[in-house]
């Protein structure tokens, strides 16, 4: 029924809902940019590292074709930094190809790092003018925005990753907030009904009648404190049959969820301590404790 259960979430489009977060709460979070089309967000977790997800920069990361732009503050004129593929990591579990050369990839391993290595950092004015350094100096003095945003690329202050891996199906006691930066405009989204666990080999979380807008993917997913206890993954529509709604009474009868990959010690935290242990950095981890068990499940599981 586990497997049945993630056959048939992991697939549709959802709504969105605004919430209340500070945009200094989140100025350690960036926009992506890949050629200049598709966007993605990035969250620091260390002074030298960024993560996302994996599924916005995986064409990057196999063909080593892409151009990224880490955007670190965006506005009247923007600020960003050029990425190479080769700082690119994404975990080998995340993408398998079958004896036909299909490919396959998990959504409980949807988790990039980016390593990142402060370079030249290069201005343009918003329509794609080339700026220098004096023009974005002049406008961090009229614009708030792009202020927070160069604070946190400059002096980030790094969030602690909330991990968990409970066996079992649980249920998170507190309310999330998902963050968005787009193009300089801020926004974050927040209080699902509830939010649901699915045990530690999926290492993925569920809130339900709550989704996000394109362009969160590899955002952070924060708790109240400011922890980060996910990355953005995936929305769909909620078209669980009843036995399954019956059996999960947490997610009622709700139009949409949102997914997202939890830091479960043996999967994707575990990448994360190891990635980043080869450069002698490590992440800030603390276990999440907010969780209790679901309601009792039947025996058709």
């Amino acid at each position: 029924m586990k497997k049945l259960l993630f056959s048939l979430l992991l697939c549709f489009p959802v709504l969105t809902q605004a919430g209340q977060l500070s945009m200094e709460g989140s100025n350690f979070q960036h926009q992506l940019i890949m050629n200049n089309n598709a966007v993605c967000q990035a969250f620091r977790i260390h002074e030298n590292w960024f993560a996302t997800a994996a599924h916005c920069v995986d064409m990057c990361f196999f063909d080593g074709q892409c151009d990224i732009r880490l955007m670190l503050a965006q506005g009247p004129v923007n600020a960003y930094v050029q990425l190479d593929p080769d700082d690119i990591k994404i975990p080998k579990n995340y993408r398998e190809v079958d004896k036909q050369g299909n490919v396959r990839t998990h959504k409980y391993w949807d988790i990039a790092l980016l390593h990142y290595r402060p370079g030249e950092v290069l201005y343009e004015f918003p329509g794609g003018e080339e700026a220098d350094a004096d023009d974005f100096k002049q406008a961090l003095k009229t614009s708030r925005s792009l202020r927070v945003q160069w604070q946190g690329a400059v002096n980030p202050k790094i969030p602690v990753l909330y991990a968990y891996d409970g066996k079992d199906i649980m249920t998170l006691k507190e309310n999330i907030h998902v963050p968005l930066w787009d193009l300089g405009q801020w926004q974050s989204y927040s209080d699902p009904q509830s939010v649901l666990y699915f045990g530690e080999n999926q290492s993925l979380w569920a809130a339900d009648g709550f989704g996000v807008d394109s362009g969160n993917s590899g955002g952070a997913v924060l708790t109240d404190d400011g922890g980060v206890i996910g990355i953005a993954t995936a929305k769909m529509n909620n078209n669980l049959p009843p036995d399954v709604r019956q059996i999960f009474p947490q997610f009622g009868q709700a139009y949409d969820f949102f997914i997202f990959n939890g830091f479960a010690p043996r999967t994707t935290l575990k990448f994360i301590q190891n990635t980043m242990g080869r450069f002698g950095n490590r992440p800030r981890v603390k276990r999440l404790r907010h969780v209790k068990p679901t309601a009792p499940q039947t025996a058709t599981m």
